[in-house]
């Protein structure tokens, strides 16, 4: 059975970034497990002291912790680093705290940010869980990859790195479990012609599933693959 870790930075990301592919793995009864980095609602306050931050924040994760029940997955931790202020972090304590995620879980598969996305906290995530994978003593990362989510990837300068995928998973048989969990996110989707709207997203599934030969895809650009 292989060990999937899906590093996001915020709840809603593992489902934009691979939602179909986690009902994927689960279909191949992977161990499929979420580790959160940043609590993903403070920003959007004036006031990062605002008594109502902590109760968005709880908000935020009971959505992600009902769509864990509903496409069986386990989420390892919310770390709850502040949202859009990751400039100014220990790089080396978070670095710490994905490795020892990573030594107790020893997962086989990565996917984590592009780090050319336009949202900070998923370049700083990339970051760090790309330190974090490099080689140690008891455990190897053989296999990482990097997802894209829309209005980050696809809204990034011209001049940050592009999102290549050449890494695709058939969803044709999943799509709709996605678009299913995505509705207990429904704060954070938008109406069409935005990037995160329910159509825009189908419609990425098929743009990357016609590159792929299959109806529905998930694209991932590869970091490192290893047999």
């Amino acid at each position: 059975m292989k060990k999937i870790l899906i590093i996001a930075a915020h709840p809603d990301d593992e489902i934009l970034g691979c939602g179909a592919s986690i009902s994927y793995f689960n279909s191949l009864s992977y161990d499929t497990r979420v580790l959160f980095i940043n609590e993903g609602v403070s920003s959007r306050f004036e006031n990062k002291n605002d008594s109502l931050i902590s109760d968005e924040i709880i908000s935020r994760e009971n959505m992600a912790k009902e769509v864990a029940k509903f496409l069986d997955f386990k989420i390892l931790d919310f770390l709850r680093y502040e949202n859009l202020r990751m400039q100014n972090i220990d790089m080396l304590s978070l670095v710490k705290k994905i490795m020892g995620y990573l030594k107790d879980f020893k997962p086989d598969i990565i996917f984590t940010h592009h780090p050319g996305d336009l949202n900070s906290d998923h370049g700083t995530t990339y970051n760090a869980s790309f330190t974090a994978c490099r080689p140690n003593p008891g455990f190897m990362i053989k296999n990482f990859y990097t997802f894209e989510i829309p209005s980050s990837t696809d809204w990034a300068s011209s001049h940050s790195e592009i999102f290549l995928p050449n890494m695709y998973i058939d969803i044709s048989n999943f799509l709709e479990k996605k678009i299913e969990a995505l509705k207990f996110y429904d704060k954070e989707i938008r109406s069409f012609p935005h990037s995160r709207s329910i159509e825009s997203i189908k419609a990425l599934s098929i743009i990357r599933g016609g590159a792929f030969g299959c109806m529905y895809a998930e694209a991932f650009s590869t970091i490192k693959s290893s047999i």
